[in-house]
């Protein structure tokens, strides 16, 4: 019982390690665009946006005024709902990455599909849906792996003690 014992703990606690792995991905960027200044992306009528981020110390109105965002279906009309917001944030990722985030668009129902971006500086492209999901269902994998290893533990605890018990249990030292 002591070896099985504490063959649970042990595995409790690479269990642990997995679920600290797992939980440090899920809040990494998936950049849809990074350090560029005309890319494409996919959007979809139900999309809840992205978010564009340009490299702090660069004149964000002048960049945000020279951003042109142009949908699927009519290479002349502009998307619908385009923000400014040239405000510094400071998140970690974006002290990581020297970035500002410079607006935000997102599609409506006509604008389903790939939308260009074109700007007079270079800039990066983050999916706020698929981010937000991400860093969600990897925080919840990591918490269900939490709640598993702490059980593989306190099992592996109980059977160590049952083990101690039932080998010292006469009075025997």
């Amino acid at each position: 019982l002591l070896v099985v014992g504490s063959l649970l703990s042990l595995a409790g606690i690479i269990c642990i390690i997995v679920g600290h792995v797992v939980g440090a991905q899920a809040v990494e960027i998936d950049w849809k665009a990074t350090d560029q200044s005309s890319f494409t992306l996919t959007v979809s009528g139900d999309h809840c946006g992205f978010s564009l981020y340009m490299k702090r110390g660069g004149d964000c109105d002048s960049v945000y005024s020279n951003t042109v965002i142009t949908g699927p279906t009519d290479e002349s009309r502009d998307l619908p709902d385009k923000r400014k917001r040239c405000k510094i944030d400071e998140s970690d990722m974006q002290k990581q990455e020297d970035l500002l985030e410079m607006g935000v668009f997102r599609g409506d129902s006509s604008s389903t599909g790939v939308c260009k971006v074109r700007s007079s500086a270079n800039l990066w492209a983050m999916d706020v849906c698929g981010e937000l999901g991400e860093a969600v269902g990897g925080i919840m994998a990591m918490l269900g792996l939490l709640a598993f290893a702490i059980a593989l533990i306190v099992i592996g605890l109980i059977l160590c003690c049952v083990g101690c018990c039932c080998q010292y249990g006469n009075g025997e030292k």
